[in-house]
């Protein structure tokens, strides 16, 4: 056979190989282009009986059916993959709001720490300046009152605060009664003096402060 009629001869079959997607013939003379049905008796799976896969190609309903299967499968999958991702992103939310709770905490705690190695000293501050008000030089008593000042200021830099307490209601949460005294400026149990001030940092208390409250009026 000659090259070039060998060359036609493969033209001519190309001409009838199948384009149905169902058809696992590669040279089908069975006229599936047309939509025909199959009568080649080569096996050819493309016998169109009015099937329609929903892209205007008729095709067998058996090949419908397992596309349709797959399709399900995927969404099927999309559907597990997507529900794994929020749940992942979750986590990540939870995780990040723990880490950062977590930071707070420790920076709290450490400031904390501090704090309370540091109040005795503004304790002796405040006894040394009441044990000198008129003992001492004006000038040394208000140095004094000052660098207790600046000593305050720095700690409520931090978030430490003293406990407010004369002339206020009792609080057990902040307050520690140690006595009572009478007063007749103050109300019925409330703080009439402060014999050891108190501090929290924010919400948190560090040290409750040691008070006094007022006697109940005698009518």
């Amino acid at each position: 056979m000659s090259k070039k009629f060998k060359n036609k001869h493969n033209e001519e079959l190309n001409q009838h190989k199948c384009e149905c997607p169902h058809c696992e013939n590669e040279k089908c003379e069975c006229g599936c282009k047309e939509n025909k049905e199959c009568h080649c008796g080569n096996d050819c799976k493309c016998q169109h009986k009015e099937a329609d896969c929903g892209e205007g190609i008729k095709c067998a309903p058996e090949g419908c059916e397992a596309q349709n299967d797959k399709i399900e499968n995927l969404k099927a999958e999309i559907s597990s993959w997507q529900e794994r991702y929020l749940r992942t992103m979750a986590d990540c939310e939870n995780t990040k709001r723990r880490a950062e709770i977590d930071a707070k905490n420790m920076v709290d705690y450490k400031i904390s720490k501090f704090a309370k190695d540091m109040l005795p000293l503004a304790d002796n501050l405040s006894l040394a300046i009441a044990s000198m008000e008129g003992k001492v030089d004006e000038n040394i008593l208000n140095g004094l009152k000052s660098i207790q000042d600046s000593f305050i200021s720095a700690l409520e830099k931090n978030g430490i605060c003293k406990i407010p307490t004369v002339g206020n209601p009792l609080n057990p949460a902040e307050h520690c009664v140690v006595m009572q005294v009478d007063d007749p400026n103050v109300k019925d149990g409330d703080i009439a003096r402060e014999l050891q001030a108190g501090y929290k940092l924010g919400d948190k208390v560090i040290r409750e402060a040691m008070v006094a409250t007022a006697n109940p009026k005698k009518n």
